[in-house]
């Protein structure tokens, strides 16, 4: 299993993708951080490290989607090149293929997410004046994080399974996103005009459990819940994905 993650981590490493979509995220950031920092400038004392900083809380959602793109770079040329094919045929275990791409996969997003969020606290510390706010803005990122993470990486499960059972990987990452956003609306609706059950299942989904995390500051029950929901999600999708890559033929 060694040698085969340094592999997959060789391969992604070694190309463009990963460093270029890291930097055109970091390349929104600085306008994003360049427009706090004008606000400030013309005289909008509101405008602080802690209003600054905190605005990272309501675009947790975008992490959720961002699974998608580093999904993409571990798989995106797998059947293009017929290079799972070869994997296979090298007698390669096919559970080995899949959790070593889930793993990689997981570790390209969590090595984005630190360089991105650290990235743009430090922006805000260096440009913006700070107050006795500070301190309360910093635990309600730390506290948004720690809900967050587990539901970033049901959602990498639920990627990554998308990735290996659609052959395209358009088709695959469209999937995806109609599973982590539309099927919470599909269910909603069917709360609304079938039976309320779907609304309380609705209520366990990582996208909606993301979306309520900011209003449920500092509920540490609330983040042991995502915790349970989050590694479930992954622990399903991943049997899921393994039992039918095993019985996947590969063309």
């Amino acid at each position: 299993m060694r040698n085969y993650l340094t592999a997959e981590c060789y391969k992604l490493f070694r190309r463009k993708y990963f460093y270029l979509t890291l930097l055109g995220a970091l390349a929104l950031e600085g306008v994003m951080l360049w427009g706090c920092w004008f606000t400030w400038s013309q005289g909008n004392s509101r405008m602080d490290f802690s209003s600054a900083a905190t605005t990272i809380v309501m675009l947790m959602s975008i992490g959720l989607y961002a699974t998608i793109l580093s999904g993409d770079m571990v798989f995106s040329e797998q059947y293009k090149h017929n290079t799972m094919k070869n994997e296979v045929a090298y007698g390669i275990p096919r559970t080995r293929i899949y959790l070593g791409k889930l793993l990689v996969s997981t570790l390209a997003a969590l090595i984005a997410a630190v360089v991105m969020v650290g990235a743009y606290l430090g922006g805000c510390w260096l440009l913006l004046p700070h107050n006795e706010a500070d301190q309360a803005a910093l635990a309600v990122i730390g506290y948004t994080l720690a809900g967050a993470l587990p539901l970033w990486l049901a959602a990498q499960g639920v990627v990554l399974a998308c990735y290996f059972l659609v052959r395209n990987a358009t088709l695959a990452a469209f999937a995806a996103v109609a599973l982590l956003g539309a099927v919470p609306s599909v269910f909603q609706l069917c709360g609304m005009l079938i039976h309320p059950v779907f609304e309380v299942i609705r209520q366990f989904m990582p996208a909606v459990m993301l979306e309520r995390l900011p209003n449920m500051a500092f509920q540490w029950d609330y983040v042991g819940l995502c915790w349970i929901v989050g590694l479930c999600v992954l622990a399903g999708a991943t049997v899921v994905g393994v039992l039918a890559f095993r019985k996947k033929e590969i063309r």
